[in-house]
């Protein structure tokens, strides 16, 4: 290898200019970075057989691979996990050595096929390769790509794989044995390769106890499995690991098998679980472990934790204090108030789990990590809390100054009315409150003990002039209520009473929303804009309109099926949240499906053969019994939804393809009585 000597001045020049890493004679660069080499795997690629000039292939190579890998499953879903770093290894040749043709070339790596005999087996010299690979003194694993179109690759200290036209899926299976430690599933015989059945894909066990997938084997499976139950369901099929009997692996077929196949739920697993050998999922976490500062001035303590994969909708997250699990903190980060805890020694621990499908047996819990920051409470105090409300309405007041007598501790209420007072010594306080609209008011005798939260509702009279505001629903009434806005927020809700009247009292000179919540009604108008001035607004009325029915408008005067589904929605889907979500958006729809069906005669028709055509079902279903959903009425619903997508709005085309969605998921289809054949 030629070398390169440079003068001082030439040496910091180029190592304080350059964003990349110059060693030996080889460009380095970081390709992939997805956070700090030590908690990453850390991958390095490297040629062979490409001279100086054909670098810019190399380069393009090596983004073909790389794309290819992170968009297949589990490396898709984990390519946060890795970072990536290329290392531009020149040679004098190009290609790779033939001896079987009498072909030699002159490369750094000395890549050559025709190891052992076997035309394919491409390799290099593992012992340079890793040389080279320590220009990254993190890396874990090496990848050589070999500049020759013959297909050919091998996967030991290294991976090596050529750049035939199918490089990325003989990366992908290289990948699977270098990183994921995995045999390969054919049977092609390799000559003087050891027995063992030590690899996460291979077996020489039938018994159901001793195979080492057997959490993903379904019962009833037949042991060993026969090759037509379909690729990918799990079982024991007999070849794998270059012989034909004896040894089982785990799917009919895999990409340990066939580069065209995708990896398999056991194989896919192996690669999830040798990546968390090299990753923990907490990447970072604050504060430091051995130094949580607590002081008697401040009242809170932030803890909060970085995650590798934090886009990951599989990652659980959980937060203990002392041991006791802490509901509804589910966030990267938890605020803990040390007014709720006694003097003395506390913990604080986080713990994260994935929960990803692809893993299902974990025996040395990789896939979980968790972090403990112990610390000391070293003074006596708790807390007052509580809400500051108007008398007349019960609406919180915000802005209130509240204050133990003295003012020692002090804040003002939140929008809602609530307040806190933090690190409270213990004793007993007198709390004052005061806002410029409304009386002043003392609560007295509040005791304040260490760890616990004083919680108290302090009334206030209003020095304003207040009003009410009030008015009916008429009409066929549903359950419901009405809300008052201001603004944006509702400050106020009323139940709407038997003869259909609501009201709301202590309301200011203001300008406030009225809308009504009610179920599977259409209003006029939706909602009331009002401005209360020096006098009480009546008769802000509701009028509730006539639900549409748009099978009834389907079936004209067909009332039997009307009949029909009348006593199906009111028994059967009211009884479970499927039914009554899907009798909500009916009628959510109604106005429109109406309306399509008065337009087009082909969903007017599918809408009555469809009801037709399940008739007999609804009556099973109303006698307690089960369906099964026919292929015929499946394609019919289809279809029919086929026919309102291509005329429906943006907000029905959203429900529809929900539906659709649903019809294929068998445990919604269960709660509804229905079973898939």
């Amino acid at each position: 290898m030629k070398r390169f000597y440079f003068n001082l001045f030439t040496t910091l020049f180029v190592l304080l200019s350059s964003p990349y890493i110059i060693l030996a004679d080889f460009l380095v660069e970081k390709i992939e970075d997805h956070g700090n080499d030590s908690n990453r795997m850390v991958l390095v690629i490297m040629g062979d057989g490409y001279t100086s000039l054909e670098l810019d292939d190399y380069h393009q190579d090596v983004k073909l691979i790389i794309d290819e890998i992170f968009n297949a499953s589990p490396w898709a879903e984990y390519k946060n996990f890795i970072n990536v770093y290329r290392i531009d290894v020149v040679s004098n040749e190009s290609g790779a050595d033939h001896p079987s043709s009498n072909i030699y070339v002159d490369t750094t790596l000395d890549a050559t096929y025709d190891t052992y005999g076997i035309s394919r087996l491409l390799t290099v010299d593992d012992a340079k390769a890793l040389d080279y690979a320590s220009l990254v003194p993190t890396f874990d694993a090496v990848m050589v790509i070999v500049n020759d179109p013959q297909y050919g690759g091998s996967g030991g200290a290294t991976m090596v794989l050529s750049n035939h036209e199918k490089s990325g899926r003989i990366a992908l299976h290289e990948a699977g044995h270098l990183i994921g430690g995995l045999a390969d599933e054919y049977e092609t015989p390799y000559p003087g390769y050891p027995e063992g059945d030590s690899e996460p894909n291979v077996t020489y066990q039938t018994g159901i106890e001793y195979i080492p997938w057997k959490n993903w084997i379904e019962s009833g499976t037949p042991l060993p499995t026969s090759e037509t139950g379909g690729d990918f369901e799990v079982g024991i099929y007999e070849g794998a690991r270059y012989r034909s009997t004896g040894i089982y692996r785990p799917t009919y077929n895999s990409i340990m098998r066939s580069l065209s196949a995708p990896y398999g739920p056991i194989n896919s697993e192996a690669v999830v679980l040798s990546l968390y050998n090299y990753v923990d999922p907490i990447d970072d976490y604050t504060p430091d472990l051995n130094n949580v500062f607590l002081s008697s001035e401040y009242s809170v303590l932030k803890f909060n934790v970085d995650l590798v994969n934090s886009s990951n909708d599989d990652i659980g997250i959980g937060w203990e204090i002392d041991g006791l699990i802490k509901e509804n903190e589910i966030s990267e980060n938890l605020t803990l108030d040390v007014s709720t805890l006694k003097k003395g020694n506390h913990n604080v621990k986080v713990l994260v789990a994935d929960y990803t499908s692809l893993v299902r047996h974990d025996p040395q819990a990789l896939l979980v990590s968790s972090r403990t920051w112990n610390f000391n409470k070293e003074y006596e105090v708790g807390a007052i809390s509580g809400t500051i409300v108007n008398v007349i309405n019960n609406q919180g007041i915000e802005g209130a100054l509240v204050e133990t007598e003295g003012g020692e501790y002090s804040t003002i209420s939140e929008a809602n009315g609530s307040f806190r007072l933090t690190s409270v010594s213990e004793g007993i306080y007198s709390i004052i409150v005061s806002s410029d609209q409304y009386t002043t008011d003392i609560k007295d005798t509040i005791e304040v003990r260490d760890g616990e939260d004083a919680n108290v509702t302090i009334s206030l009279e209003p020095l304003f002039n207040t009003y009410s505001i009030s008015g009916y629903i008429i009409g066929d009434l549903k359950e419901g209520v009405v809300n008052l806005k201001k603004g944006e927020e509702i400050i106020l809700t009323s139940e709407i009473k038997t003869d259909g009247s609501y009201s709301f009292k202590g309301m200011g000179n203001d300008s406030y929303t009225v809308y009504p919540n009610i179920d599977e009604s259409e209003l006029t108008p939706l909602y009331h804009e009002v401005t209360v001035t020096d006098d009480d607004l009546t008769d802000i009325n509701f009028k509730v309109q006539a639900a549409l029915c748009p099978a009834e408008v389907a079936l004209e005067e067909e009332s039997s099926p009307i009949n029909l589904l009348r006593n199906f929605r009111n028994t059967v889907l009211a009884k479970n949240d499927i039914g009554r979500k899907y009798t909500n958006l009916y009628y959510k729809h109604a106005a429109e499906l109406t309306k399509l069906i008065i337009a087009h005669e082909e969903i007017r028709t599918g809408v009555i053969e469809l009801i037709l055509d399940m008739m007999p079902d609804i009556n099973l279903l109303l006698e307690g019994e089960e369906v099964i959903l026919s292929p015929e009425v499946e394609e019919e619903l289809e279809a029919l939804i086929d026919s309102l997508e291509s005329n429906a709005s943006a907000r029905l085309k959203k429900s529809l393809n929900m539906v659709r969605k649903d019809i294929k998921n068998n445990e919604m289809l269960q709660k509804l009585g229905v079973v898939t054949p």
